[in-house]
């Protein structure tokens, strides 16, 4: 587990993207805690409960599953990633291989943006700063397969890098990082449609991309004044620059 000291966290001076430490191969290494809890505060305000089952998708090392997990009852967390070297490094400094043990954990590493492999419907998708760096042929993929693994009253959480126009959006269809992608809302309201998804763009904080919830229902998924109202994450103090 982490040791806790008043000295500062060298891992904290990394670029985003460095593969030198855990923490900052996902993101803004000063950024992690922070990435972390904005994810676990909107699914809890979307409706998630101890009792939901939750697909952490691209979980990398942990940034939302270290809340999730000791949350959600035993089985009710998966998580999907490639990199198998960040999860086995966030279980060992963040979370402990007691508790996966106890929670009953299940983790996969493919590379096909493939969520049947569990064989199972989940209650939430989670995807956070996936599609900010995926081609378009590996969003359809993978928004197929949300289609397929939700439930019929379920909700996926996914971000975006929303661009301007089509004319400046990513065309290509490989995996760009650590530099990111942008795709014009037009283009993500053509992946739902393609997976047969209803979607909503929500204004829920996030420091440089932007939230859209997706369901195979439009009733599952809150109208705009609702969102408005209640699903933009504001944050009081000590927030992040973008």
């Amino acid at each position: 587990m982490r040791s806790f000291s008043s000295d500062v966290d060298p891992a904290k001076s990394l670029p985003a993207g460095s593969p030198d430490h855990y923490t900052a191969f996902v993101g803004p290494p000063d950024q992690y805690d922070f990435m972390g809890a904005t994810q676990f505060r909107l699914l809890c305000a979307l409706g998630l409960r101890e009792d939901h089952t939750l697909l952490d998708f691209g979980c990398g090392s942990l940034r939302a599953g270290r809340l999730f997990i000791p949350y959600l009852q035993q089985g009710g967390y998966f998580g999907i990633d490639p990199n198998k070297w960040l999860i086995d490094e966030a279980i060992k400094s963040e979370v402990g291989e007691w508790l996966i043990g106890i929670k009953r954990c299940r983790f996969d590493y493919n590379k096909n943006f493939d969520s049947s492999v569990f064989g199972m419907k989940f209650d939430f998708i989670i995807a956070q700063s996936i599609f900010s760096h995926a081609g378009r042929e590996q969003v359809v993929r993978a928004f197929d397969g949300f289609s397929e693994n939700i439930k019929d009253d379920g909700i996926i959480a996914a971000t975006f890098v929303v661009s301007g126009d089509k004319e400046s959006e990513h065309v290509g269809d490989e995996w760009v990082y650590p530099a990111c992608v942008s795709y014009s809302q037009d283009t993500i309201a053509n992946f739902a449609s393609k997976c047969s998804l209803k979607y909503i763009k929500i204004p829920w904080y996030h420091p440089r991309q932007s939230w859209f919830l997706f369901s195979r229902d439009s009733k599952n998924l809150p109208d705009a004044e609702t969102a408005a109202s209640y699903l933009q994450g504001r944050v009081l103090k000590n927030q992040p620059i973008a």
